[in-house]
C-alpha cells in the first residue's frame, strides 16, 4: 500500500509540470506575436529612406496645421494663406515626382491628393473670404482626412536591395520553439 501511495505522489507533480509546458508555450507565443499581426490596417511597404521621407512629410503637415491654428487665433488670415499655400496640390504638382510617390499605393495617393487640394482651398478662401470660422471648418476636413488615412494604413519597413548584405549566406536566428525542440 505504501508503494502505491508513493507512485501516486510522484505521478501527480509530473502531471502538473507536463500541463505547464504547453500553457507556458502558448503564453510565449502570445507575447512574441507582432502587433502588426493584429493590426487590420493596410500595410504600405517602404524602404527606410522612403519611410523617413513620408514620416517627415506628415510631421511637416502637422506643423503647418499647428501654424494655421495659431494664425487663426491671431486673426491673421494672410498668414493662414501663406502657411497653407506650400502644402497645396498646385505647388506640390509643380515638383518632380520622386521614388516615394512611385512606391505608394494609388488609394494612399488619392487621400494625399485630397488633403493637398484642401490646403489649396484653405489658402484661396483665407485670402478672399477672410473668415476664420470657415477656415476652421476646412481645417477640420483636412484633419478628418489625416485621421482616415492613419486609420486605413500603416507603414512597414522593408529591406531595399541596397540595404541587403548577402542575406542568403546568413542563417536566420532560430526561434525559442525551434531551439526547444531541437534540444533532443
Amino acid at each position: 500500500m505504501s508503494h502505491l501511495s508513493n507512485q501516486q505522489s510522484t505521478s501527480k507533480p509530473f502531471f502538473k509540470h507536463s500541463i505547464l509546458v504547453p500553457v507556458f508555450a502558448l503564453g510565449l507565443v502570445s507575447f512574441n506575436a507582432s502587433a502588426n499581426e493584429f493590426d487590420p490596417r493596410l500595410a504600405i511597404d517602404l524602404n527606410e529612406e522612403h519611410k523617413a521621407q513620408l514620416l517627415s512629410n506628415m510631421r511637416g503637415a502637422l506643423a503647418v496645421t499647428q501654424s494655421i491654428v495659431k494664425a487663426l487665433a491671431e486673426d491673421d488670415m494672410q498668414a493662414v494663406a501663406d502657411y497653407a499655400r506650400p502644402m497645396g496640390f498646385k505647388v506640390r504638382r509643380q515638383k518632380p515626382k520622386d521614388g516615394l510617390h512611385d512606391a505608394l499605393p494609388r488609394s494612399f495617393k488619392m487621400q494625399g491628393k485630397a488633403m493637398h487640394q484642401n490646403f489649396d482651398k484653405i489658402a484661396d478662401d483665407a485670402e478672399t473670404l477672410k473668415d476664420p470660422k470657415h477656415t476652421l471648418q476646412q481645417l477640420a476636413e483636412v484633419m478628418n482626412n489625416c485621421q482616415g488615412c492613419h486609420a486605413t494604413f500603416r507603414i512597414e519597413t522593408i529591406e531595399s536591395a541596397d540595404d541587403s548584405t548577402d542575406s542568403e549566406a546568413t542563417e536566420p536566428e532560430k526561434s525559442f520553439f525551434q531551439k526547444l525542440f531541437m534540444m533532443e
